[in-house]
């Protein structure tokens, strides 16, 4: 990404909200890093950049310690200041908040 853009980070960009949070900084004049658990974020990337936008797609999972890195080490490689951030990444569970799921709790706060 050699650009004089500003630089947006997203979450949870393969469909939805995130992609539509992608698509709203792509077209107010932002270069994108983008980041799903999905393979649908490589689409969702096309898509992007077919709104003029220089996007890096990141496939990792957020909720796991590893992916976090991953996309961590990604967009620092890129020696970008980050200017923007929408954090949309997540998995909706309804239920009580503690209890025998907990192990599956603490995957949704990491």
């Amino acid at each position: 990404m050699a650009t004089s853009k500003p630089l947006a980070l997203v979450t949870g960009v393969s469909s939805g909200i995130g992609f539509e949070l992608a698509k709203q900084f792509a077209r107010n004049g932002f270069d994108l890093f983008i980041v799903s658990n999905s393979g649908a974020i490589h689409t969702a990337a096309r898509d992007i950049e077919a709104l003029g936008a220089e996007v890096q797609a990141v496939e990792a999972n957020l909720a796991t310690f590893d992916g976090v890195h991953e996309f961590y080490n990604q967009v620092s490689a890129s020696g970008r200041p980050v200017e923007a951030a929408a954090f949309n990444a997540g998995v909706g569970v309804g239920r009580r908040f503690v209890g025998p799921d907990e192990e599956r709790w603490r995957a949704r706060i990491a």
